[in-house]
């Protein structure tokens, strides 16, 4: 029997999931099921950060470029030749 919280397979009689203490069923599960919602619950959180990620990179390059150029402008007017 595998269990629908964590996908671990637990021997038939099992009541509670030997790796997480969920509760198991006495209907059996199928493994396909439990991975296929194990994988889509992982692609959901992962495609949400995405984004804001990519958004924060671009953000930080910008502040570089920035400080960077302020720091040549300072020392370019600090050691004029």
């Amino acid at each position: 029997m595998f269990c629908r919280n964590c996908g671990e397979e637990n021997p038939d009689n099992a009541v509670f999931c030997r790796n997480c203490g969920e509760r198991l069923e006495k209907e059996e599960i199928k493994k396909a099921e439990v991975i296929e919602n194990t994988v889509n619950t992982h692609n959901q959180s992962t495609t949400t950060g995405t984004s804001s990620s990519k958004d924060n990179d671009w953000v930080n390059c910008c502040i570089c470029i920035v400080v960077i150029f302020i720091a040549f402008a300072i020392f370019g007017a600090i050691f004029r030749i």
